[in-house]
């Protein structure tokens, strides 16, 4: 996977999204974030009050915008699939998993791993873009379109695609006890044509106007 060619703007981010689903009575936390890009979700959680400590993991290394970095304690260069962390065993609260499973080639084999740097009453939070999602279907079935893109749901650099039914799968056949399923449909609290929509069908369509699903799970 070359990530070399990728705008800095794909990495930049406040995973306000992910961040919402924190339980608000967790504070001084120890939080794990896999796919960190410049570590801008954990500096606003230990700003916020969230998390006593950070620890970064990232595949690139953007050495072209060093300034873009913020401050965590321990930031970690390398593939998650590759490299070891066994100096924080039964260590973390807390540990973000943003997008970054459908790029792995052996996403169980990470989830195992990380797994072990989980404290027992500690939770994972996950999201996972949605192939079913209209924009999906519509590319390949009405326009026979399989090409891929700088990011989205056809990333380039995705190694697997999932429906929900297939992320909750592959979540609890990891070992891990869902607490939380939800789409973007109901992540998102403003105001959209599709959430509209979604509301007045009931849900029925749910699945097809979810770009992502997020996942809180625990061992």
């Amino acid at each position: 996977m070359n990530y070399d060619n990728k705008d800095s703007s794909y990495y930049s981010n406040v995973r306000l999204d992910l961040i919402k689903l924190i339980d608000v009575n967790k504070k001084n936390i120890k939080v794990l974030e896999i796919g960190a890009a410049y570590g801008e979700t954990l500096h606003y959680l230990k700003q916020n009050g969230y998390a006593l400590e950070t620890v970064a993991v990232d595949l690139y290394e953007d050495k072209n915008n060093k300034n873009k970095y913020k401050e965590v304690d321990n930031f970690i260069f390398g593939n998650i699939e590759e490299i070891e962390l066994y100096q924080y065993n039964n260590y973390f609260d807390l540990i973000l998993l943003p997008d970054v499973l459908e790029h792995l080639i052996e996403p169980k084999i990470v989830l195992n791993k990380i797994k072990n740097c989980l404290k027992e009453n500690g939770e994972i939070i996950v999201s996972m873009p949605n192939i079913r999602h209209y924009s999906a279907i519509k590319k390949i079935f009405l326009k026979g379109d399989f090409s891929y893109e700088e990011s989205g749901i056809f990333d380039y650099t995705h190694m697997r695609f999932y429906c929900r039914k297939n992320i909750q799968e592959l979540l609890e056949t990891s070992g891990y006890k869902i607490i939380k399923q939800e789409s973007s449909i109901q992540n998102f609290k403003g105001r959209s044509f599709t959430r509209i929509l979604n509301k007045i069908s009931l849900g029925l369509f749910e699945e097809f106007f979810s770009y992502q699903y997020f996942f809180v799970i625990t061992k």
